[in-house]
């Protein structure tokens, strides 16, 4: 049986900044995936920040009204750069075999950049979008047949059935992931989403009481596929122990 994958959510964040290319390495050193959060600026970059906009002291800043030159003379409290995509896969372009990319998108303009700019680095197939829209998915589909797609079920959905969730237009458009939030990931939604022929990721798992939950969910010799988590280091050695 294979181990479910670990990404590093915002990169290492509970050791370095989030969303950093530091804590992108981290990750990386630790033995996880990236997962970010990608935004588009007012000049179409691509860049790793997680909201929309930000404030600093009494001002406040939107990511697509600034250029990629304007956000990066912008001093943060916390003196974070904040890096473009196209570094980020520089940085991994070579020794990373089995890293793989998961991007939680800002619009799907972000994630037709996204496609665009891994398929010049040949990385397309090591990469994931992530959206709690299953309309912006499907027209992401449409766009490209190849990328792989992940529906991060949205927040007001509790249980996970045929009432709550379209299985069927999902397979249809080849979206065959759902995304739990870690309070969600209970049993009867487990075999729920494994019965319907999905596979499950589950998110914000942190501490070590979730983690061991999350791993000891398994139905018709399935398991949870991918974990996201803050602490990619302490997951992984209860991962591989648990596996051992």
């Amino acid at each position: 049986m294979k181990k479910p994958y670990i990404f590093a959510h915002r990169g290492a964040m509970g050791y370095e900044i989030e969303n950093s290319l530091a804590s992108f390495k981290t990750a990386v050193e630790m033995g996880a995936g990236i997962e970010s959060d990608i935004r588009l600026t007012a000049d179409k970059r691509l860049v790793c920040f997680h909201d929309a906009s930000f404030q600093i002291g009494d001002k406040w800043h939107s990511i697509n009204n600034l250029t990629c030159k304007e956000l990066k003379t912008i001093s943060f409290p916390d003196n974070r750069k904040v890096p473009h995509l196209r570094d980020v896969f520089q940085e991994f372009d070579s020794g990373c075999k089995n890293l793989r990319y998961s991007f939680d998108i800002g619009s799907r303009k972000a994630a037709l950049g996204i496609i665009s700019l891994a398929k010049k680095f040949k990385i397309l197939d090591k990469i994931e979008i992530t959206d709690t829209s299953d309309k912006v998915l499907y027209s992401i589909r449409r766009k490209d047949k190849e990328v792989n797609l992940v529906l991060s079920v949205p927040y007001h959905i509790t249980e996970i059935n045929q009432n709550t969730v379209n299985f069927e237009k999902l397979k249809d458009h080849n979206i065959n992931v759902l995304n739990l939030k870690s309070n969600r990931a209970k049993e009867k939604n487990f075999r729920n989403i494994i019965d319907h022929g999905f596979k499950c990721y589950v998110w914000n798992i942190n501490g070590k009481g979730r983690m061991k939950k999350t791993l000891r969910l398994r139905y018709k010799d399935e398991i949870v596929s991918a974990m996201y988590t803050n602490y990619p280091d302490v997951l992984i050695e209860i991962r591989d122990n648990f596996f051992s």
